[in-house]
């Protein structure tokens, strides 16, 4: 190959160049209990009995919590799912609603 030849262009004559548009740390979004909401709505909706359900937030530093969810064992088996594979998704679903807030959640079921 020759050594003079440079590699193509991205976009028309313009080069490709990577802009680092990562969402900024915000404060208020931080502040924002959507993401904890929502997975309580949807513990709640998987648990045939919802009030044997009982929910605790703990925030571990601006932009990280942690909702910890204390059921009865029969309906621990029920959020779970088989092979973990509920709770595994509800765990995506939850990053992708907090990712939108500058959050991230950890969801933990006792």
């Amino acid at each position: 190959m020759d050594e003079n030849r440079r590699p193509g262009k991205r976009y028309g004559s313009r080069p490709f160049k990577k802009t680092g548009n990562r969402p900024r740390f915000n404060s208020e979004l931080a502040s924002s209990t959507a993401p904890e909401e929502l997975a309580e709505y949807i513990l709640k909706v998987l648990a045939r009995e919802p009030d044997t359900l009982q929910f605790e937030r703990e925030v571990l530093y601006p932009g990280r919590s942690k909702v910890t969810v204390t059921c009865d064992p029969t309906v621990t088996g029920r959020l779970i799912g088989k092979d973990g594979k509920t709770i595994s998704a509800l765990r995506s679903l939850i990053r992708a609603a907090g990712s939108r807030y500058g959050k991230r959640i950890d969801i933990e079921i006792t």
